[in-house]
Protein backbone atom coordinates (compact mmCIF):
# COMPACT_ATOMS: atom_id res chain seq x y z
CA UNK A 1 0.00 0.00 0.00
CA UNK A 2 1.47 3.36 -0.63
CA UNK A 3 0.64 6.50 1.50
CA UNK A 4 -2.01 8.47 0.44
CA UNK A 5 -0.61 11.36 -0.50
CA UNK A 6 -2.99 15.06 -1.21
CA UNK A 7 -2.77 16.49 -4.28
CA UNK A 8 -1.29 20.09 -5.20
CA UNK A 9 -5.11 20.94 -5.71
CA UNK A 10 -5.71 19.85 -2.22
CA UNK A 11 -3.43 21.83 -0.40
CA UNK A 12 -4.02 25.35 0.94
CA UNK A 13 -3.37 28.52 -1.60
CA UNK A 14 -0.60 30.57 -1.72
CA UNK A 15 -1.46 33.53 0.32
CA UNK A 16 -2.80 36.26 -1.77
CA UNK A 17 -1.09 39.19 -0.96
CA UNK A 18 -3.06 42.09 -3.31
CA UNK A 19 -6.24 41.87 -0.31
CA UNK A 20 -4.04 41.38 2.43
CA UNK A 21 -3.53 45.51 3.41
CA UNK A 22 -7.32 46.10 3.44
CA UNK A 23 -8.90 43.63 5.48
CA UNK A 24 -9.70 43.89 8.98
CA UNK A 25 -11.58 42.10 11.86
CA UNK A 26 -14.01 44.24 13.63
CA UNK A 27 -15.25 42.98 17.79
CA UNK A 28 -17.86 45.49 18.53
CA UNK A 29 -19.27 45.63 22.30
CA UNK A 30 -23.01 45.85 23.29
CA UNK A 31 -21.96 49.86 25.19
CA UNK A 32 -20.47 50.35 21.03
CA UNK A 33 -16.50 49.96 21.77
CA UNK A 34 -14.63 48.63 18.91
CA UNK A 35 -11.39 46.65 18.86
CA UNK A 36 -10.42 45.67 15.26
CA UNK A 37 -7.40 44.10 13.90
CA UNK A 38 -5.59 42.95 10.85
CA UNK A 39 -7.02 40.43 9.38
CA UNK A 40 -4.68 38.11 6.97
CA UNK A 41 -5.11 36.75 3.25
CA UNK A 42 -4.25 33.43 4.54
CA UNK A 43 -6.71 33.71 7.17
CA UNK A 44 -9.70 31.33 7.21
CA UNK A 45 -12.07 32.63 9.05
CA UNK A 46 -13.30 36.45 10.27
CA UNK A 47 -13.20 36.63 14.12
CA UNK A 48 -15.57 39.91 13.67
CA UNK A 49 -18.35 39.88 16.33
CA UNK A 50 -21.20 42.57 17.22
CA UNK A 51 -22.97 42.69 20.77
CA UNK A 52 -20.02 41.19 22.91
CA UNK A 53 -20.84 42.34 26.51
CA UNK A 54 -17.75 44.52 27.72
CA UNK A 55 -17.28 42.03 30.17
CA UNK A 56 -16.28 39.06 27.63
CA UNK A 57 -14.24 41.86 25.21
CA UNK A 58 -11.14 40.52 26.89
CA UNK A 59 -12.17 36.55 26.40
CA UNK A 60 -12.84 37.40 22.85
CA UNK A 61 -9.81 39.05 21.76
CA UNK A 62 -7.90 36.05 23.53
CA UNK A 63 -9.66 33.66 21.09
CA UNK A 64 -8.23 35.70 18.34
CA UNK A 65 -6.36 32.78 16.03
CA UNK A 66 -5.79 33.11 12.55
CA UNK A 67 -4.95 29.92 10.67
CA UNK A 68 -4.54 27.99 7.85
CA UNK A 69 -4.77 24.09 8.12
CA UNK A 70 -2.35 21.48 6.26
CA UNK A 71 -2.76 18.04 5.30
CA UNK A 72 -1.34 15.30 7.17
CA UNK A 73 -0.52 11.84 5.98
CA UNK A 74 -3.24 9.17 5.54
CA UNK A 75 -2.23 5.92 7.04
CA UNK A 76 -3.39 2.04 8.08
CA UNK A 77 -2.60 1.27 11.16
CA UNK A 78 -3.76 0.24 14.62
CA UNK A 79 -4.62 2.88 17.26
CA UNK A 80 -5.79 2.44 20.77
CA UNK A 81 -8.68 4.72 20.17
CA UNK A 82 -9.66 2.41 17.59
CA UNK A 83 -13.19 0.85 18.15
CA UNK A 84 -12.69 -2.73 16.36
CA UNK A 85 -9.78 -4.46 16.05
CA UNK A 86 -9.07 -4.02 12.44
CA UNK A 87 -6.25 -1.01 11.42
CA UNK A 88 -8.10 2.12 10.47
CA UNK A 89 -7.36 5.24 8.16
CA UNK A 90 -5.47 7.63 10.32
CA UNK A 91 -4.38 10.94 9.43
CA UNK A 92 -0.86 11.52 10.73
CA UNK A 93 1.82 14.68 11.09
CA UNK A 94 -1.35 17.05 9.70
CA UNK A 95 -0.06 20.98 10.66
CA UNK A 96 -1.12 24.59 10.62
CA UNK A 97 -0.04 27.73 10.81
CA UNK A 98 -1.51 30.17 13.52
CA UNK A 99 -1.52 33.30 14.97
CA UNK A 100 -2.91 34.59 18.01
CA UNK A 101 -2.33 38.24 18.40
CA UNK A 102 -3.40 38.70 21.87
CA UNK A 103 -1.25 36.10 22.69
CA UNK A 104 -0.21 36.75 26.68
CA UNK A 105 3.37 37.80 25.35
CA UNK A 106 4.73 39.71 22.27
CA UNK A 107 6.87 36.83 20.81
CA UNK A 108 3.73 34.36 21.08
CA UNK A 109 1.75 37.09 19.09
CA UNK A 110 3.73 35.80 15.05
CA UNK A 111 2.61 33.32 12.99
CA UNK A 112 4.26 29.91 13.81
CA UNK A 113 3.75 26.10 13.01
CA UNK A 114 2.11 23.41 14.58
CA UNK A 115 2.66 19.73 13.54
CA UNK A 116 0.23 17.49 14.99
CA UNK A 117 0.96 13.40 15.35
CA UNK A 118 -1.03 10.60 16.38
CA UNK A 119 -0.21 7.33 18.09
CA UNK A 120 -0.05 3.99 15.94
CA UNK A 121 0.50 0.64 18.17
CA UNK A 122 1.19 -3.20 16.57
CA UNK A 123 3.26 -1.94 14.17
CA UNK A 124 4.68 -4.71 11.83
CA UNK A 125 7.61 -4.35 9.51
CA UNK A 126 5.57 -3.50 6.57
CA UNK A 127 3.73 -1.36 8.93
CA UNK A 128 6.66 0.67 9.66
CA UNK A 129 8.02 0.74 6.18
CA UNK A 130 4.62 2.32 5.36
CA UNK A 131 4.87 4.90 8.23
CA UNK A 132 8.23 5.13 6.96
CA UNK A 133 6.98 6.61 3.81
CA UNK A 134 4.34 8.72 5.04
CA UNK A 135 6.56 10.52 7.03
CA UNK A 136 9.01 11.42 4.20
CA UNK A 137 6.03 12.66 2.35
CA UNK A 138 4.92 14.90 5.03
CA UNK A 139 8.70 16.45 5.38
CA UNK A 140 8.42 17.10 1.85
CA UNK A 141 5.26 19.23 2.79
CA UNK A 142 6.31 20.67 5.65
CA UNK A 143 9.20 21.96 3.45
CA UNK A 144 8.32 22.44 0.37
CA UNK A 145 5.01 24.06 1.16
CA UNK A 146 4.58 24.90 4.68
CA UNK A 147 7.71 26.91 5.65
CA UNK A 148 7.60 28.99 2.29
CA UNK A 149 4.04 29.91 3.21
CA UNK A 150 5.21 30.70 6.92
CA UNK A 151 8.06 32.91 5.72
CA UNK A 152 5.35 34.65 3.51
CA UNK A 153 2.80 34.82 6.46
CA UNK A 154 5.42 35.76 8.71
CA UNK A 155 6.58 38.71 6.44
CA UNK A 156 3.11 40.34 5.25
CA UNK A 157 2.10 39.99 9.25
CA UNK A 158 5.01 42.09 10.18
CA UNK A 159 4.04 44.81 7.04
CA UNK A 160 0.50 44.81 8.12
CA UNK A 161 -0.04 44.07 11.62
CA UNK A 162 0.28 47.43 13.89
CA UNK A 163 1.36 46.08 17.45
CA UNK A 164 -0.31 47.20 19.92
CA UNK A 165 -3.44 47.85 17.93
CA UNK A 166 -6.45 47.10 20.08
CA UNK A 167 -4.49 45.98 23.15
CA UNK A 168 -6.45 46.40 26.18
CA UNK A 169 -5.30 47.48 29.81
Amino acid sequence: MNPAVPSPAALPAEPDATTSSTRQWVITTTTGEQVSGYLPSWATEDPSEADVSSEELAVRLADVCHYREFPGQVLRAYSPGNTTDEPEELEVMSSSITCTPYAPAPELAVPVATVREYWMTDLDPTGVAHLVAGLRAVADRLDGVVIPQLNDIRAEWAAHHTSGTGARP
